[in-house]
C-alpha cells in the first residue's frame, strides 16, 4: 500500500504538470490570453519538498524527460525544449534546497517574517537562474519575456507550492469533498475573494484593494498559509480571463496588454510580500496566546490535584492576584502560616512578618517565567518557629504582564531541625578530632610537639634531605642535674623549669625549625637548611640564653648539656639521634653546661 501511495503521488504530480503546461500554452497561444501564473513551476518544487533527498536524482531525471518531450512536442527546437527543461530542473533544485534550509528541515508553515522572506528570496534566486540559463537559446530574447518569464515562475513557486502542498494533504487524510462539507466557509470565502478580485480588476477605483489585502491577511490567520496564495491565484485568474483574444487584462490599468500583465504580476508580488508577514505575526501572537491560555488552563486544572495532595503530603498554596489584590489560600497554607481564619483585607495584615521577605521575593522575580524557591520563617509566638519551603511561579495573560503569582508551600521544620542538628554534632566531632590530634602530639606541660610528633616530623626532613640533597642538623638538650631541682624545690618548680626551657628555646627557633620534648628533661631542636657554622652558633646561642635566663622570675638557675649530630647519608631518625644523644652524654661528661659535637 505504502509503495501504490508514492507511485500513485508520482502520476498525479505528472499528470498535474502535464495539465497544467498543455493549458497555459493553450491560454498563451491559441485564446492570446494574458498569464500571470506559471503553476508548473509551484508543482515541481512541491514535489521536490514532499520527497525525500535520497530520491531527488530520480525524480528529477523524470521531470527533465517529460518537460523536454512536452517542450519538443509543443513546437520548439531540441536546443530550446532541453534548455527550457534544463532551467526548469534547476530552478526547482535551487527553490526546494534554499527553501528546505530555511525552514531548518521544518515540514511545516513558516511563521516567522524571517521565514517567509527567505522563502519569497529562495523563490527569486531560483527564477533568475533558471531564465539566465533558458533565455541565451531563444531564438528572439527581449526585456518583456525575459521579466515576464521569471515574474511568472516566481508567482507559480510562490502560489502553487504552498497550494499543491495543501492539496497532497488532503488527498491523503480523504477526498477533497470530506473537506469542503467539513469546512464550508473556506469555500465560500475563496468564491467570495474571486468575486471581488474580478469587481476590483474590472472597475475604475483602486481604494478596493485594500481592501483584497486585508482579506488575504484574515484568511491566512483563520486558514493557514495556502489562504493568501489561493486568493492571489484568484486574482490572476481574473485578468487572464479578461485578455482571451488578445485583450488587456485589466481595463483600470491604460497600458498595453503585455506591460499591464507585468504590472499585475508584481502587484501580485506586492500583495504577498505584505499580506504574508502581516499573517505570520498575527499568526504568531495568536499561537503564543493559545500557549498562555493552555499553560493558565493547566495551571488552573492543577488545583484540584494541590487540594487533595494537601493532606497526603502536607503541601499548602496560595495564590495573589495582582490586578485586584485578592488572594487565595488553601486551609493547610492558613494553618501552616498559623492564621486561624481568612478574611478579606490587604496582603501584609494576613502574611507573616507583615510580608517584607515575600514582598522582596515577588519584586526580585517579577519578569522570571520558571518556579523560584526559597525558605520562609513563621514565627509562631512563643512555640517557636516553623520553616517553610516554598515555591512559587508567576502567571501572564496573553500580553505577557504578570497578573497573578502562584505559591506552594510546605512544612520543612522537622527536617531543618535534624539537618541543624546534624550539622552541629559534625561540627562537634571535627573540632573532638582535632583535639585529639593536637594531643595525640603535643606535650601537655610545654605544649611542644611531643617525641612521636617530633620524630615524624624528622622522618619528613630525612626525606626531604635525601631527595634534594641538602643538609639537616639536630640539637638535643638535657637540663643538667634537674632531680636536684625537683628534690630541693618541688615537682610544681621543676615543671616550671620545663616550661621556661621550651619558651627560651622556642624565642631562638625559626620557622621550620622546630622543638620538641622527647623525654623528662630532654629536649631536641631539628634545623634543616643551615651550615655547620651557623648550627654551632645556635647551639650556643641556646647554652647561654639558658644559663642566663632560666633563673628569673624566682626559679632556680640551671643549665644545659648539649649534643649536637649532623645528617648523613643513610641515617635514619633514630641514628641520628642516637649519635646526638651520645654527643649530649659526651658534653654531661666533660663537666656540663657546654656544647659537644657528635663523632
Amino acid at each position: 500500500m505504502h509503495y501504490w501511495l508514492k507511485w500513485r503521488e508520482a502520476l498525479l504530480a505528472t499528470f498535474v504538470w502535464l495539465a497544467l503546461t498543455l493549458a497555459d500554452f493553450a491560454l498563451r497561444g491559441a485564446m492570446e490570453a494574458a498569464l500571470l501564473v506559471w503553476l508548473p513551476a509551484g508543482v515541481l518544487v512541491a514535489v521536490l519538498n514532499a520527497t525525500p533527498r535520497s530520491r531527488w536524482p530520480t525524480a528529477l531525471a523524470v521531470m527533465l524527460i517529460v518537460q523536454a518531450t512536452v517542450y519538443a512536442c509543443h513546437g520548439t527546437t531540441l536546443t530550446v525544449a532541453l534548455a527550457s527543461a534544463i532551467a526548469a530542473v534547476v530552478q526547482s533544485v535551487v527553490c526546494a534546497s534554499l527553501g528546505i534550509r530555511v525552514m531548518r528541515g521544518r515540514r511545516e508553515v513558516p511563521r516567522r517574517t524571517r521565514e517567509i522572506a527567505g522563502l519569497f528570496a529562495a523563490a527569486l534566486a531560483g527564477c533568475a537562474l533558471g531564465a539566465l540559463i533558458a533565455f541565451p537559446t531563444r531564438p528572439e530574447p527581449d526585456l518583456f519575456t525575459l521579466s515576464w518569464w521569471f515574474l511568472a515562475n516566481v508567482l507559480g513557486i510562490v502560489i502553487g507550492t504552498p497550494v499543491f502542498l495543501f492539496l497532497r494533504s488532503l488527498l491523503r487524510a480523504g477526498p477533497i469533498t470530506n473537506f469542503m462539507q467539513a469546512d464550508r466557509w473556506f469555500c465560500l470565502v475563496l468564491a467570495m475573494a474571486a468575486l471581488a478580485c474580478w469587481i476590483i480588476l474590472r472597475s475604475e477605483p483602486l481604494y478596493l484593494l485594500p481592501v483584497l489585502l486585508s482579506g488575504m491577511v484574515f484568511a491566512a490567520v483563520r486558514y493557514g498559509e495556502p489562504a493568501p496564495a489561493l486568493i492571489v491565484l484568484a486574482f490572476a485568474l481574473a485578468p487572464t480571463i479578461n485578455s482571451v483574444g488578445g485583450l488587456g487584462p485589466a481595463p483600470l490599468i491604460h497600458s498595453e496588454p503585455k506591460v499591464a500583465t507585468l504590472i499585475l504580476q508584481a502587484w501580485m508580488l506586492l500583495m504577498l510580500a505584505t499580506a504574508m508577514p502581516i499573517a505570520a505575526v498575527m499568526l504568531k501572537r495568536d499561537r503564543l496566546q493559545a500557549e498562555l491560555e493552555a499553560r493558565n488552563a493547566r495551571l488552573h486544572d492543577s488545583l484540584e490535584m494541590f487540594d487533595l495532595a494537601e493532606d497526603l503530603a502536607g503541601i499548602g498554596r496560595w495564590r495573589y492576584d495582582l490586578r485586584d489584590g485578592s488572594q487565595d489560600w488553601s486551609l493547610r497554607m492558613l494553618e501552616m502560616c498559623g492564621l486561624a481564619h481568612r478574611e478579606p483585607g490587604e496582603m501584609r495584615n494576613f502574611i507573616p512578618d507583615n510580608g517584607d521577605m515575600l514582598s522582596a521575593q515577588i519584586q526580585a522575580h517579577r519578569g522570571h517565567c520558571e518556579t523560584w524557591r526559597f525558605n520562609y520563617r513563621v514565627k509562631q509566638g512563643s512555640s517557636g518557629e516553623r520553616i517553610l519551603r516554598v515555591s512559587m511561579r508567576n502567571e501572564f495573560d496573553a500580553h505577557g504582564t504578570r497578573v497573578a503569582v502562584f505559591a506552594v508551600a510546605m512544612n520543612i521544620t522537622a527536617q531543618v531541625r535534624r539537618e541543624e542538628a546534624l550539622d552541629l554534632a559534625r561540627g562537634r566531632a571535627v573540632r573532638l578530632a582535632a583535639q585529639a590530634q593536637k594531643l595525640a602530639n603535643t606535650d601537655p606541660l610545654t605544649g611542644l610537639p611531643n617525641r612521636r610528633c617530633s620524630l615524624a616530623r624528622l622522618n619528613g626532613m630525612i626525606d626531604a634531605v635525601d631527595r634534594t640533597a641538602g643538609c639537616l642538623a639536630v640539637i638535643m638538650f638535657d637540663i643538667d642535674r634537674f632531680k636536684q631541682v625537683n628534690d630541693g624545690h618541688g615537682h610544681k618548680t621543676g615543671d616550671d623549669v620545663l616550661v621556661r626551657l621550651a619558651k627560651l628555646a622556642g624565642t631562638l627557633a625559626h620557622r621550620g625549625e622546630p622543638v620538641g620534648r622527647i623525654g623528662g628533661e630532654e629536649f631536641v631542636w631539628l634545623l634543616p637548611g643551615l651550615e655547620a657554622q651557623v648550627v654551632s652558633r645556635r647551639a650556643e646561642m641556646l647554652r647561654a640564653l639558658i644559663e642566663g635566663e632560666s633563673g628569673r622570675d624566682g626559679l632556680p638557675n640551671v643549665t644545659a648539656s648539649i649534643g649536637l649530630a649532623y645528617y648523613r647519608e643513610g641515617d635514619d631518625a633514630d641514628g641520628i639521634l642516637a649519635r646526638a644523644d651520645r654527643a649530649l652524654y659526651a658534653a654531661k661528661a666533660g663537666g656540663r653546661n657546654r656544647v659537644r659535637l657528635a663523632a
